[in-house]
């Protein structure tokens, strides 16, 4: 019964409340129609509304509260309760933002004059004023808030795709795999430890001999300590340790000589064979091998040089300007003349710059093409370039103007060279040993183009000039030697040696040198003996025995002294062998015959066997072949004029 009682209680109260507000509603109805006939539609907008209860302006419409007035003023109340918004925070701060759920097209939205409103008109958008107070500043937190939706990519879990690298052939025949991606220099190489303590011995000596400098220690040595080593050898050598013994073989003289070609062709197959990186530079020191290894390049070099570069891009190495320079040179001394230009436009083609080797080529090109007037122009390009001038440029242009028929031109830049060392580089010193000139010619290149990319980047400024890299060149310029060498006498000998018979021009330049303390290596006399051969055995003529007579006296002279030099004890077993240009004349059997022939043309058969039987005395490391050789070239003299003489 009491239960009963209860339920019949609560239905009550609930029935009661329903028809208090649904009398409330219809109440505010009537009201709301008897304001509408007396002042018409209702037109004045949320924000006129506002504006009105600001300024103190009542309303009849304003003072009804209607049960939607109770429980929007339930919300804001609710809103300002400290303990509700620091709720409302924690859980903004804990969950995604979502979007709010867009009112349907054909929803009921009651329109009431009222603070709240809700509606998705742009005008309403526009006129509603922000509900934070001015005083309130926005954290960094709520900023970073801005950027996050439900859909962005920090609620998103990441999938990590592996990326698909397309591998575009090079070339039709050059193609790259994907596997060679994962090879040195782009993996890591493991270096194996030594096997024992006798191995890390030997690896540590021949570490010491690869710490000294290029060019500073004994080749063939080195290349035996580095055979001695247990096999696969550059499995123990560090990358660095590779790059070092790379510079040591390529640092010669001269390139030509199958000794230096084949040590560093081997080294490099090795290399290969284990799968280790090699850089262009040392690609490209490979095609100036296979080019360069005799002194008269011909096809056959032209080919192996093409061949090295082909290989070289095969193995994912581009070339660059440097190869293609290698090639160019190859191709001129060969005689290809259309060969070097289609390299030529290649490099062009590929916007690859040319470097001062490359300038350098082009003067000695014109040249052999017997273009004098190229020739100026190569070496007017070469200085608007903003290359620096030295004595080995000079050199390549004397040469390729007397090879292009202007040896008075020639000669008149060597008499420049002489007066502006004299009025303006007094005080340089050229360098004495090849050494020197090479490290000296490395770098006026890179000096050269460090200036060039200064000028490039000032010139692109907005105050940029030329005038801060024109002072910097002349300044390093200045320290450029241009004074001529005894490279320098040796083209202008050769040249009165062979072509113009002026002996009076030699007589001069040797006594130059001489005042200079150049050292007049063998190389000189060489070419002496031969203008003998050429001009002498002719009546009155000036290439007579008695001068032939004095030169012969005077290198055998010099020669004594490289013996002496020869026989001294070295204190160091791995110092670099002495150069032919630095050493003093000494026997060559080229230098025999040429020795034999001048004194058989100039002074008879006689004279030329007591030569022989003087060179047979004095030559102590004269082997077998040698001998032979010599010997086959005095046995045709002798034959020719025994026929002549009956």
């Amino acid at each position: 019964m009491y239960t009963t009682n209860s339920l019949l209680k609560l239905w009550t109260a609930r029935l009661a409340s329903k028809i208090a507000i649904c009398s409330a509603m219809t109440y505010d109805l009537y009201q709301l129609s008897k304001v509408r006939a007396k002042e018409g539609p209702l037109k004045q907008s949320i924000g006129e509304g506002k504006r009105k209860r600001t300024s103190g302006v009542t309303s009849p419409v304003h003072d009804i509260r209607t049960v939607e007035d109770v429980f929007v003023e339930s919300l804001v109340a609710a809103g300002e309760c400290r303990h509700q918004a620091a709720a409302e925070k924690r859980d903004i701060c804990t969950r995604p933002i979502r979007r709010p759920i867009r009112p349907s097209r054909h929803q009921w939205t009651p329109v009431v004059a009222t603070g709240r409103h809700f509606t998705t008109t742009s005008s309403a958008i526009q006129t509603v004023a922000p509900a934070v107070p001015a005083s309130r500043e926005i954290s960094r937190e709520e900023y970073t808030e801005l950027v996050y939706t439900y859909d962005s990519p920090a609620f998103i879990e990441p999938v990590h795709r592996k990326k698909e690298v397309e591998h575009v052939p090079l070339a039709p025949r050059l193609v790259v795999p994907p596997e060679q991606e994962d090879k040195p220099p782009f993996a890591r190489r493991a270096v194996v430890l030594p096997q024992d303590l006798e191995h890390g011995s030997e690896l540590d000596h021949f570490r010491q001999l690869l710490n000294r400098r290029p060019g500073h220690v004994s080749l063939p040595k080195l290349w035996d300590t580095y055979q001695e080593l247990r096999a696969p050898r550059p499995r123990y050598l560090h990358d660095s340790e590779i790059r070092k013994f790379f510079q040591h073989l390529a640092w010669v003289q001269f390139k030509h000589g199958e000794g230096a070609s084949l040590r560093y062709n081997t080294f490099l197959d090795e290399c290969l064979g284990e799968e280790i990186h090699v850089t262009t530079a040392e690609w490209n020191t490979a095609t100036s091998f296979a080019g360069r290894w005799v002194r008269n390049a011909t096809t056959a070099e032209v080919r192996r040089a093409v061949e090295s570069w082909v290989r070289m891009e095969s193995f994912n190495v581009q070339a660059d300007s440097v190869t293609f320079n290698i090639l160019f040179d190859v191709a001129v001394k060969a005689g290809r003349f259309a060969l070097a230009d289609t390299i030529y436009h290649e490099l062009k083609a590929r916007g690859l710059p040319l470097n001062r080797y490359f300038r350098n080529s082009m003067i000695y090109y014109a040249g052999l093409r017997g273009d004098g007037d190229a020739v100026r122009q190569a070496f007017r390009d070469l200085v608007s370039a903003g290359e620096l001038v030295d004595t080995a440029v000079m050199n390549c242009v004397i040469l390729s103007l007397i090879r292009a028929g202007e040896p008075s031109a020639a000669e008149n830049v060597y008499a420049k060279m002489k007066r502006l060392h004299r009025e303006k580089f007094a005080d340089t010193v050229p360098p004495k040993h090849w050494q020197e000139r090479k490290e000296l010619g490395i770098s006026l290149d890179k000096t050269a183009r460090r200036l060039r990319q200064e000028r490039d980047e000032h010139e692109s400024s907005f105050f940029g000039s030329g005038v801060t890299f024109d002072d910097k060149r002349e300044e390093l310029q200045k320290i450029a030697p241009i004074a001529p060498d005894v490279r320098t006498c040796r083209i202008l000998i050769q040249h009165h040696a062979y072509t113009s018979g002026r002996l009076n021009q030699i007589h001069e330049l040797m006594a130059e040198m001489k005042a200079e303390s150049c050292n007049i290596y063998g190389s000189v006399y060489l070419h002496i003996f031969r203008g003998f051969w050429h001009h002498g055995g002719q009546a009155y003529a000036a290439w007579n025995r008695k001068e032939l007579q004095l030169f012969w006296m005077e290198f055998l002279a010099m020669s004594e002294l490289d013996t002496a030099d020869q026989t001294a004890d070295q204190v160091d077993e791995y110092a670099p062998e002495i150069s032919e240009t630095e050493r003093a004349p000494y026997f060559t059997p080229s230098l025999a015959i040429a020795a034999l022939r001048a004194f058989y043309k100039c002074a008879g058969t006689k004279r030329m066997l007591e030569v022989w039987r003087e060179i047979r005395e004095r030559w102590r490391d004269m082997d077998g072949e040698d001998t032979l050789h010599v010997q086959t070239t005095v046995d045709k003299l002798c034959r020719a004029d025994s026929v002549y003489v009956t």
